[in-house]
């Protein structure tokens, strides 16, 4: 029998969650937590994607879990056991981290920058090359007035956070930045209170959400990395 799995937790807790449908398999002092995946569509509807996050969103409320996107199947019952074997060094190291915490993130989008560089070519190709030389480049860093704006939120917010991650995306709107934040769940209030009184400027638009459970703070591999019997298709 093939098994989605939606996240990854201390063995005692196998017997925990039969209300949400869900069995655990365990194994060297973990378990994997599961539902039977036959008839599971490669293509999942919204309300499939967001079902499954909210039984995930039920896990850590009550448990430290290392979280899993939609789309991780396992093959078998021997290949959860398997993956167990493999890693449980690393997830015992993952869950050390997580008991206690959640995950809040602050999105930070930027306006387009101008499309035409002064100077440039005044054809329209010219200009609609260069407006996307201006889009795609450097997509993974930011100019330096926004890495300095995003430096100062995490700074600010680094007195209730434990751990802090930074991404870069494009956006059709201009650039984007997500922030995340490892927070203790007793200081998510702070967090909240904080994070209200960042002032943006002219024109950037702050969004923060959480709590959630802390998908971007464990990477575990033999999920997305290729071990025999998972296969993953993350959201």
């Amino acid at each position: 029998m093939r098994y989605l799995l939606y996240g990854i937790v201390q063995q005692n807790l196998t017997g925990r969650f039969p209300e949400l449908g869900l069995t655990a398999l365990g194994a060297h002092g973990l378990a994997a937590v599961l539902s039977p995946a036959e008839g599971l569509g490669s293509e999942p509807s919204v309300s499939t994607l967001l079902a499954y996050e909210k039984v995930v969103e039920s896990i850590h409320a009550g448990h430290p879990v290392i979280p899993m996107r939609y789309g991780c199947v396992m093959e078998s019952e021997s290949a959860v056991i398997r993956l167990l074997e493999e890693h449980h060094k690393e997830y015992e190291a993952l869950l050390d981290r997580l008991p206690g915490m959640t995950a809040m993130g602050i999105r930070i989008l930027w306006p387009a920058r101008a499309a035409v560089p002064p100077g440039s070519p005044s054809s329209l190709g010219a200009a609609y090359l260069a407006s996307l030389r201006i889009r795609y480049a450097s997509v993974s860093a930011l100019a330096p007035e926004e890495t300095q704006f995003a430096d100062q939120i995490m700074g600010w917010l680094s007195g209730c956070s434990a751990e802090q991650r930074q991404e870069v995306s494009p956006s059709h709107q201009g650039h984007l930045a997500s922030l995340y934040f490892l927070v203790p769940k007793a200081q998510v209030e702070r967090f909240q209170k904080d994070a209200r009184q960042i002032a943006p400027p002219t024109g950037v638009k702050v969004l923060i959400s959480g709590p959630w459970p802390p998908y971007n703070f464990v990477a575990p591999s033999g999920i997305f990395h290729g071990t025999a019997g998972a296969q993953s298709n993350p959201t």
